[in-house]
C-alpha cells in the first residue's frame, strides 16, 4: 500500500531538555526506520506549518497568540510546568498540526492509501484555549475538523489508545455526532488528567458519540483485545466510519516509565491490524495515525517500526 510518512527535522528543534517528551523520541524512531531498512517503502512527506484559520478549527486566535508570544519571549514553561518551551515550539507545534492536515488531505484526494505522522510535540491533551500534558495544539481534532468542516466527510472515528485519556479531543467533539471520539487508557482514577471514565459519553447532539474505556493498571495484550473486539469494535462498525484517525500513542507499553499498562509490541500490533481491517472494511482503508506519547525509546521505536509495517503491508497478497 502506499502509505506516507510525516515527519521534518523542525520536530526536533522543541527543545524540551530532560523532559520526558523530548527530541530523543523522534531520534530513536528514525534510527529504527533506518536500521529496518522501512524508508524505502514509504512515501516521504514533508510538513507545513498550519494556518491560523485551521489552528482555530479548534483553538482560540488568544490563544494561539498566547502559544506564540510565550515561546518567542523565552518563557520556560506556557499554562503548566508540563509544557516546557523553547524559542522553537510555536512553529513545531504549527508543523505537527500542519502535517495532520497535509496528510489527510492526501489520503482523502488518494495519493496515499494512508499514514503515519512522526511529530512532536503531541496534541490530545490539548484544550481549546490550555496547553496541558505536553500538548500546544491538538493535531487530531484539528485534521478531524478539517475532514468534517473542509473535505466534508460526515462520520469521523477517532480511536485513542494513547495510555492517557485524550480530554482535549473529547472536549471538542462531545456534543458532536459526526465525529466518533473512542479512547482505550488506564483508568482516570490512577493516571493523568484523570478524565475519560465510562460514564462520559458526550452530550447534546454528541451523547453517544463518546466511547471510554478505562483499563485497570497492569492490563495486558489479552485484556485490551478483549475490550477491542467486544466493546470497540461493535461501535466502530455501527458508526461505520468515512475516515479513521489514530491518536497512536505508544505508552501503554509494559516498558513505558510514565504509566502502568503492559501492552507489547505485539499487542500494540494487533490492534492496529484490527484497525486497519476495519478501515478496508469501512472506508477503503482510509487511515492516518499520528504520534502522540511513548517515553521508552526502544519501546517507542520498535511500535512505531510495527505500526508502519502493518500500515503498508498489502492486503491483496495477503500481508495484512
Amino acid at each position: 500500500m502506499k502509505t506516507g510518512i510525516y515527519t521534518d527535522p523542525i520536530f526536533l528543534k522543541h527543545n524540551t531538555g530532560n523532559h520526558p517528551e523530548n527530541a530523543g523520541r523522534l531520534e530513536a524512531i528514525n534510527r529504527r526506520l533506518a536500521e529496518e531498512g522501512l524508508e524505502s517503502r514509504l512515501l516521504r512527506r514533508k510538513p507545513r506549518p498550519a494556518t491560523q484559520e485551521e489552528i482555530t478549527t479548534i483553538h482560540t486566535v488568544d490563544y494561539m497568540r498566547h502559544v506564540e508570544e510565550a515561546a518567542l519571549s523565552g518563557r520556560q514553561y506556557l499554562d503548566t510546568p508540563d509544557c516546557a518551551l523553547s524559542t522553537q515550539t510555536f512553529d513545531a507545534a504549527l508543523n505537527a498540526a500542519g502535517a495532520l492536515i497535509a496528510s489527510v488531505i492526501d489520503v482523502a484526494e488518494g495519493r496515499l492509501d494512508n499514514a503515519f505522522v512522526a511529530c512532536r510535540p503531541p496534541g490530545h491533551h490539548a484544550e481549546q484555549a490550555k496547553a496541558m500534558g505536553f500538548c500546544y495544539f491538538n493535531n487530531v481534532a484539528i485534521a478531524a475538523a478539517i475532514l468534517t468542516e473542509k473535505l466534508g466527510y460526515e462520520r469521523v472515528l477517532i480511536f485513542d489508545f494513547d495510555v492517557h485519556h485524550g480530554n482535549g479531543t473529547q472536549h471538542a467533539f462531545e456534543e458532536r455526532s459526526d465525529i466518533l471520539f473512542a479512547s482505550i487508557h488506564q483508568h482516570p482514577l490512577t493516571l493523568y488528567p484523570g478524565t475519560g471514565f465510562a460514564e462520559e459519553r458526550g452530550r447534546s447532539e454528541g451523547l453517544g458519540y463518546t466511547l471510554n474505556v478505562p483499563m485497570a493498571p497492569h492490563s495486558g495484550d489479552d485484556d485490551y483485545l478483549a475490550q477491542l473486539e467486544n466493546t470497540l469494535l461493535p461501535a466502530f462498525r455501527e458508526f461505520n466510519p468515512q475516515f479513521i484517525l489514530l491518536s497512536a500513542g505508544f505508552d501503554a507499553h509494559r516498558d513505558d516509565p510514565l504509566a502502568m499498562i503492559n501492552l507489547s509490541t505485539a499487542g500494540f500490533g494487533a490492534l492496529l491490524t484490527h484497525i486497519k481491517q476495519l478501515a478496508l472494511e469501512c472506508c477503503d482503508g482510509r487511515m492516518v495515525s499520528a504520534l502522540e506519547g511513548g517515553y521508552d525509546y526502544a519501546a517507542l521505536s520498535a511500535c512505531v517500526a510495527s505500526h508502519l509495517e502493518i500500515l503498508q503491508a498489502d492486503p491483496q497478497r495477503g500481508e495484512i
